[in-house]
């Protein structure tokens, strides 16, 4: 069989086209098991939503610089997306679900194809319904309401922290490991008061705790003192508390007029409390929560976290709110890390010839992402959900000091001394409650009288 000279020359020419195809840079990757290629793209597009006026304006303004700070890192860096440059659009929620739907809508119509937020867990239910319509995966970096794990409800929902159903329960054998067996609890009536404080209960309750009182309040209210007139009336010498900052500021602001702070009240909270921008503003909000415990996520350890307080030390505080110095926002590690996962699971898709802004397609790489981040190793579980690890932290002076630690599998560790209210470093004891106490004061007063009236009688014969 003789061949045309025209044809090999044709052929050649083919296969020189082909050859030159593989032989460009690393942004024309071949996908596995296919002849076509997949051009990574130049530029990727994720929205950021974060609280930047309002209730929870003083944290997230942090998160929000924590997440240009990932970005434009990952812009300089040549072996994490080399051939691809990620932008942003920034909008601010208000700590409004409805403003939280309205500018989720506004970021995808922009282009995002991934959403970092949002930072409560009522406003990302919001967005997280918009997020589903559209297909578009959203990564919390403070959302710990537990009904948001309902992957039926939530398909596209995930988060880098863990939720308040992992939370509830630590703070409950927390509260037991101190030896402490009456307890009133207080939170808002939101998505994450009631979301913590509920799980909160139903352990302390299963663990033989008793619950004095159960008070709850609006959120934004000005007034709360009936609420605490209640758990003071109660005779409750500990208190759970599970608050956002504006809402925790209320509460301690208020607490001293009912007299519920001082040595005789311990006061054990969440990680919405443990903020030092709960006080920031306030001395007598400070005096108040002297001596609180509390829980909140682990905000990170190991290299990559001392070289994100590197980078947060050394930025213009100017043009990254918060930053210049080492001690960022309990969350802005998280947002961080919210990134990084977005950038780990665009470039596995973009390796395997995968098209990013193929929302359903980004959602399965994002549950397969797994790296080591500021906030240490990151990965999701089937809910979307992040394992839990807390630092028990304490209020001396003008910060929380981590103290210890908890985990489901070695439950409470202390590493440090634990300043209680009053400047003890016992931990405090107390014995029935002031509330109830008439109904154990009265019988032993009658037993009491009864003996002296037995004894005088005596006397007489």
């Amino acid at each position: 069989m003789r061949i045309h000279k025209a044809s090999l020359v044709a052929i050649a020419i083919v296969g020189l086209f082909f050859l030159s195809l593989y032989a460009t840079p690393s942004a024309v990757l071949a996908q596995p098991g296919k002849s076509r290629l997949y051009q990574a793209p130049t530029e990727i597009l994720l929205g950021g939503l974060f609280p930047l006026t309002g209730g929870l304006a003083g944290g997230g303004v942090e998160r929000e610089a924590a997440f240009r700070l990932a970005i434009e890192e990952i812009n300089a860096n040549d072996s994490l997306l080399p051939d691809t440059t990620l932008t942003y659009i920034v909008k601010d929620t208000q700590t409004d679900p409805a403003v939280g739907a309205q500018v989720a809508q506004e970021v995808i119509d922009g282009g995002a194809v991934g959403i970092v937020g949002a930072a409560s867990s009522s406003v990302s239910k919001s967005v997280a319904g918009v997020a589903a319509q559209n297909q578009v995966p959203q990564i919390s970096y403070s959302s710990t309401n537990p009904d948001l794990s309902d992957k039926n409800q939530y398909p596209y929902f995930l988060r880098v922290v863990p939720p308040d159903s992992v939370q509830g329960v630590a703070l409950a054998n927390i509260v037991k490991d101190f030896g402490f067996t009456e307890v009133a609890t207080i939170a808002t009536s939101d998505d994450y008061g009631l979301g913590g404080i509920t799980v909160f209960e139903e352990e302390a309750k299963a663990l033989g705790l008793t619950i004095l009182s159960s008070q709850r309040f609006e959120r934004d209210a000005s007034d709360v003192k009936t609420q605490l007139q209640a758990i003071k009336d109660s005779g409750a010498h500990v208190i759970i508390i599970n608050t956002i900052v504006q809402d925790t500021i209320t509460v301690f602001s208020q607490a001293p007029d009912v007299e519920l702070t001082g040595a005789d009240y311990v006061w054990i909270g969440t990680d919405g409390p443990t903020q030092e921008a709960v006080f920031e503003n306030s001395e007598k909000v400070k005096e108040a929560m002297q001596g609180m415990v509390g829980t909140r996520p682990n905000t990170g350890y190991g290299s990559v976290y001392e070289h994100f307080l590197d980078i947060w030390e050394a930025a213009d505080p100017n043009q990254y709110a918060g930053a210049g110095d080492r001690t960022p926002n309990t969350y802005a590690t998280f947002a961080y890390d919210a990134v990084y996962a977005f950038a780990y699971a665009f470039q596995k898709m973009i390796n395997d010839g995968k098209d990013v802004t193929d929302g359903a397609t980004l959602l399965k790489y994002l549950y397969d992402t797994d790296f080591v981040g500021a906030t240490g190793p990151v990965a999701f579980d089937e809910n979307g959900d992040r394992e839990g690890v807390y630092d028990i932290v304490n209020l001396q002076g003008d910060k929380f000091v981590v103290v210890g630690s908890w985990n489901k599998k070695d439950g409470m560790v202390l590493s440090g001394t634990i300043t209680w209210p009053g400047g003890g470093t016992n931990t405090p004891e107390f014995g029935a409650a002031e509330g109830g106490g008439l109904a154990f004061e009265l019988p032993v007063f009658l037993i009491s009288g009864f003996a002296l009236l037995v004894v005088w009688r005596r006397k007489k014969q």
